[in-house]
């Protein structure tokens, strides 16, 4: 949309302003502190249209007055801080400041609009513009950090969408003001600096930094869905975390938002209604939104009803199931259709203080994802690491994991004890051995019916999104040649498709995509966590540098002779089926180079002698990553408890 000029943009903020507070204007236009504070939470809580100001109305720098608040705010904020307050009069004197409502996208003026926008308050999410349905979330732009600047330093066109994820007050500096006072102000040009390399720094490392949320939306999606109990224990377990809290309801919601965010760590916005002028203003003012359901009630596929299209389809809320107790659960009917409408599933019992801990700590980005790699039998040893890890007392919050590793990480995921899991993986590989169906290898070497009955019968028909932890894993996809995601669906067919190793199980077949061993493509999920930016990765990385070499004749030359006399020496050239395992399992060695980077804390067990197929070597494995964990605990464990479960 076009940019109004400075008369016409304070006529029409006058004009909005009167109309979302219903008061008479007089000939005066106060723009104090105060009055742009209420003017500002008055436009934007009618939440339809945005307000424009301009600070300079024609004077010079030195004669213009900015609100007291605005300038102590400057002075905190990376790109403007330590400028002065002479530089920070000339820079609000060609600025234009502006209200926007909480969904709405931040208007431009054409795809080439070179101004720099500075975020006064509130937030803004960063949207790739792909071919996808709903645009990709790629950053999150919190108050205080400025956007804009790459086109105006490139002269290129945008590349992403940007959104108000609450109601938000943004400065706008044209491209040629920005310039004029960077080269008058040599500390605006440095701060600058040190902002772009900032951010090269955070794209090399991780790829989403962790998203601490300021703000959230607890709303009811009917009646009798507990939301303000859940906000009252939430605000408890907040406050465990060593955060202040502030829960506001409609009737205490006099001060405006930014007075409140600024003397509390969290804002907690209640309401007991699924719909209605407070339950709009709340998903406004909201970093995340919490929707909550009573157990067994029914889940719709559109949530934010009345709100604007942005908001549905760039801010996708969180679900949060109320258990009635902590028995046997009811789990909601949640269609492919209804689980994607949502970015993460909670199951909370009221009555258990660790489930609500544990979403505490997922919404401040305080969680810890764990990531099991595949490996084989080598993976065995990701049971002995989590029971050393949980001894240790970490908590685990999110749950991924490929191949074996997937098998592990939903065994973790079902809430399983130590003990539990180590019967259960005992009993599945090594007592029934369900890789022991051999066929003739029209499209495998074994039958997979065995497999498929194990991992039936230990999850039954339980789908993913009705897991105690968030869980994923993944699969590779042979018709399209990516990785496939598995967040919902059956468990047990999720695990059957990301351990189809090639050539050695059936492929899984679904929607026409034929998907085998994650392994293939991404052995190692963890950008899939890192993605959700709630916090610390605990990776366990156990593919290892097994020994696979042989000699030429060893493989042209083979001989029934040979054949005898490698089977009774172990040596020589591999085995077919150690081969499809070692091809279906090695997956990019760049990925995962780039996966363990990305970790916060990294286990890399040394397994000497225990291979892709050594299942009798269960135990070993076991007390081998047991051991490695206790020691690196040992080692590094001030900073790593610190990290994890220090945040807990």
């Amino acid at each position: 949309m076009p940019w109004p000029s400075r008369l016409s943009r304070l006529q029409q903020s006058a004009s909005l302003v009167a109309k979302a507070s219903g008061t008479r204007l007089g000939k005066a236009v106060d723009l104090s502190g105060s009055a742009l504070r209420k003017s500002a939470a008055a436009a934007a809580q009618g939440g339809k249209a945005m307000a424009f100001w301009s600070f300079g109305g024609g004077g010079t720098a030195g004669d213009l007055h900015v609100p007291r608040e605005l300038e102590t705010q400057l002075q905190r904020f990376p790109l403007t801080q330590d400028i002065g307050a002479r530089a920070i009069r000339a820079l609000v004197s060609e600025a234009s400041w502006f209200s926007l409502p909480g969904g709405t996208i931040l208007p431009r003026d054409g795809d080439n609009d070179s101004a720099v926008f500075l975020v006064i308050s509130g937030a803004l999410g960063v949207y790739a513009n792909d071919d996808s349905e709903a645009d990709r979330f790629v950053a999150h732009i919190p108050a205080g950090e400025m956007v804009g600047e790459m086109s105006m330093l490139s002269g290129e066109s945008h590349s992403a969408t940007l959104v108000a994820l609450r109601d938000s007050q943004m400065l706008r500096l044209p491209k040629e003001a920005f310039e004029r006072l960077m080269a008058r102000h040599p500390r605006l040009s440095l701060n600058m600096m040190r902002i772009l390399v900032r951010r090269l720094r955070n794209t090399t490392g991780r790829s989403a930094k962790t998203i601490k949320a300021r703000s959230l939306a607890i709303i009811p999606l009917h009646n009798g869905a507990q939301s303000l109990d859940l906000a009252q224990r939430l605000s408890t377990a907040l406050r465990n975390l060593s955060l202040s809290v502030e829960m506001i309801r409609p009737a205490e919601s006099g001060q405006a938002p930014t007075v409140v965010e600024a003397s509390h760590d969290i804002v907690l916005y209640a309401s007991e209604h699924a719909d209605g002028a407070w339950t709009q203003y709340c998903l406004r003012q909201a970093d995340r939104v919490l929707l909550v359901a009573a157990e067994g009630m029914p889940i719709p596929s559109h949530p934010f009803i009345g709100m604007p299209e942005g908001r549905i389809k760039r801010q996708m809320p969180e679900l949060v199931v109320m258990r009635a107790s902590q028995g046997a659960p009811k789990y909601p009917e949640l269609t492919h259709k209804i689980a994607s409408a949502y970015s993460l599933h909670h199951y909370i019992c009221p009555q258990s203080p660790g489930d609500v801990q544990r979403l505490a700590r997922v919404l401040t980005g305080r969680s810890v994802g764990l990531v099991l790699a595949g490996g084989g039998a080598r993976g065995f040893a990701h049971i002995g690491i989590i029971r050393a890890l949980r001894e240790a007392g970490v908590p685990f919050d999110l749950v991924a994991g490929a191949s074996m590793g997937a098998i592990v990480g939903a065994c973790v995921a079902m809430g399983w004890n130590d003990e539990e899991i180590y019967a259960r993986m005992h009993e599945a590989f090594v007592k029934n051995k369900p890789l022991s169906d051999f066929t003739l290898p029209l499209v495998s070497v074994f039958r997979g019916q065995k497999v498929t009955r194990m991992l039936q019968e230990n999850f039954g028909d339980l789908r993913i999104e009705e897991l105690r932890l968030p869980f994923l894993c993944t699969s590779s996809d042979l018709s399209s040649g990516t990785t496939h995601v598995h967040r919902t669906g059956p468990v047990w067919r999720a695990l059957r498709a990301s351990v189809a190793i090639p050539g050695l199980l059936p492929p899984v077949v679904e929607d026409k995509r034929v998907l085998v061993d994650g392994g293939l493509m991404n052995n190692f999920p963890v950008d899939e966590i890192a993605r959700l930016s709630r916090g610390p990765i605990v990776g366990i990385d156990v593919a290892g540098e097994e020994n696979f070499s042989a000699l030429e004749d060893d493989i042209e030359g083979r001989t029934w002779w040979r054949l005898w006399r490698d089977q009774m020496t172990r040596k020589g050239a591999p085995s077919i089926v150690s081969i499809l395992m070692r091809s279906g399992t090695v997956g990019n060695e760049a990925i995962r180079r780039q996966a363990r980077s990305m970790t916060d804390f990294l286990l890399d067990p040394p397994l000497p002698g225990i291979y892709l197929r050594s299942w009798k070597a269960f135990d070993q494995a076991v007390e081998l990553g047991y051991a490695h964990a206790a020691e690196m605990i040992e080692q590094d464990g001030l900073n790593f408890l610190w990290a994890v479960k220090g945040t807990g």
